[in-house]
């Protein structure tokens, strides 16, 4: 019996992958068993992004001193992700190898969008009897005034210039007000060893996000901090319903019907913001005369000519990606204190924190190569773990399923094949508008099951008075519902198969905050 393609672009060679042949030769994977659905539309997206190789050829050719001179710019290889989705310009999953020049398209805007993971010492049982109470305290904490993060400039600025150890470093300037009365510093720095990158990228300065640290004086707060912003972002309070590796979840805190927080979420508008500086700055520099991509993507070489400018984006994106970590790390601070009101003190533990939208500079095949990941999460193994709390499992994988789906952890197992990387969840099923198109019947029935926090209370009488308001409350939640996304067991069936990562734990929700 022939194996399904599901497009005819695609060639299958195996059980848990496809080829995508292309004019250019770049080695195109995609991982995905027969029971995930592959777009058209990813796969025509997937082709615009193959282009950024015409891109290459047409500026050698006629603006060869665009590049530097003995370099070979090329796009080396693409691979995409088991949630491989259309995304705006550049496929959700897409993992991009690039030679002599970046791509800071093919991060997005959202830099350092990624997933936290906190194991707590709470049993599930705890959570559920308080349940009704939890959902109140969560609720004030996140959207009626309970946030109170107060920082002063000076620890906004370690923040964007150095993550998370400039934070904790500059901890003492908050004088313990607000939530930071309740942090222990020692205990959080130790968790700064469970993070990738140890949760920042220092940088000598603050490029693009000055006005986020001068806009307040003293000991203030702001808006922006401890959001979890649109889409798909979410705080989950969840538990481990399966052991699935019994070794790797013994070492890293897990343990069967205890409960873990989950963090999805990014730099909000100042990874926007220095996004469109970024891009509107790749578009002054490309070369007048020669005719603009026809995909919309444009190049940043790294080369002598252009080393400002690439460093203005180093500098950009490791300000928003500290911004994101700082941000993920409020974020599960607030669903501590949610907890903390209402059943008690547990142990914290940060189990990993990764960014899904970001570029490294490594060396693949022994050459310095530019990995772009855009909704694709690092996964490596335990050579590349060497060094770190990791080096005999290999890096842990954090999978969300949808609202009201299993979520899972998993340990990367270092596959070259897919440049060391996993997906970030289960992949969308349906676009937003056609998710919100779906009968009324089949959301409500969810709701009925599950516990979604947000800031409007839909049973409130006076809120239930104003149907324009609850229908566009309907709508948004409905464009992240359970059946917009992919199934994410065949998602975790395929990372098995291609060793790209191995099931530690299932994780199972209680209760979801949306912004």
């Amino acid at each position: 019996m022939s194996i399904r393609t599901q497009d005819d672009r695609l060639k299958r060679v195996s059980d848990c992958e496809l080829e995508f042949p292309n004019r250019w030769g770049i080695p195109t994977r995609i991982f995905a068993n027969e029971e995930i659905p592959l777009e058209r539309v990813a796969v025509d997206e997937l082709e615009s992004v193959l282009r950024i190789q015409a891109t290459v050829d047409l500026l050698r050719q006629k603006s060869p001193q665009f590049f530097g001179a003995g370099d070979n710019p090329a796009v080396t290889e693409v691979v995409l992700t088991p949630d491989f989705h259309k995304g705006a310009g550049i496929p959700i999953g897409t993992v991009l190898a690039t030679r002599d020049f970046a791509v800071p398209q093919a991060i997005g805007n959202d830099v350092n969008c990624g997933m936290r993971l906190i194991a707590t010492s709470l049993n599930v049982d705890e959570v559920k009897a308080n349940a009704r109470e939890l959902e109140s305290a969560l609720r004030h904490v996140f959207f009626e005034g309970g946030r109170d993060i107060p920082m002063t400039p000076g620890q906004r600025e370690a923040l964007v210039r150095h993550g998370l150890p400039g934070l904790l470093s500059t901890a003492h300037e908050a004088q313990g007000k607000g939530i930071w009365g309740s942090l222990d510093l020692r205990a959080e720095e130790k968790n700064l060893l469970n993070m990738r990158g140890g949760g920042g990228y220092s940088t000598e300065s603050v490029f693009a996000l000055k006005d986020y640290i001068s806009a307040a004086t003293g000991l203030s707060h702001d808006s922006t901090i401890g959001n979890l912003g649109g889409g798909n972002h979410f705080a989950e309070i969840q538990y481990v319903r399966r052991v699935l590796h019994g070794p790797a979840a013994h070492a890293w805190g897990l343990r069967q019907g205890k409960v873990v927080v989950m963090i999805h979420a990014g730099s909000l508008g100042l990874g926007h913001v220095t996004g469109t500086y970024v891009t509107d700055m790749m578009k002054r520099i490309y070369p007048e005369g020669v005719a603009r991509p026809t995909n919309d993507i444009f190049l940043l070489p790294r080369n002598e000519r252009f080393a400002v400018q690439f460093d203005q984006f180093m500098i950009s994106m490791r300000n928003a990606a500290n911004f994101a970590f700082g941000n993920r790390f409020f974020l599960a601070q607030m669903i501590r204190k949610g907890l903390r009101q209402t059943i008690g003190e547990t142990e914290w533990k940060v189990v990993y924190d990764a960014p899904h939208n970001y570029m490294w500079e490594e060396q693949l095949d022994g050459e310095r190569t530019y990995v772009h990941r855009k909704g694709a999460t690092p996964a490596g193994g335990w050579e590349e773990m060497q060094d770190t709390h990791f080096a005999h499992w290999g890096e842990p994988v954090i999978v969300p399923g949808s609202m009201g789906a299993p979520s899972y952890l998993l340990l990367g197992r270092g596959a070259r094949s897919a440049m060391c990387s996993a997906c970030h969840g289960a992949g969308r099923a349906l676009s937003r508008g056609e998710a919100m198109r779906e009968d009324d019947s089949r959301f409500a029935e969810f709701l009925k099951q599950f516990t979604v926090i947000t800031a409007l209370v839909p049973n409130r009488p006076d809120v239930r008075l104003r149907p324009d308001i609850l229908d566009k409350w309907k709508q948004e939640l409905k464009k992240e519902a359970p059946y917009a996304y992919k199934d994410i067991t065949p998602v975790i069936k395929t990372l098995e198969a291609a060793k790209i990562a191995t099931p530690v734990v299932e994780l199972f929700p209680l209760m979801t905050v949306k912004q």
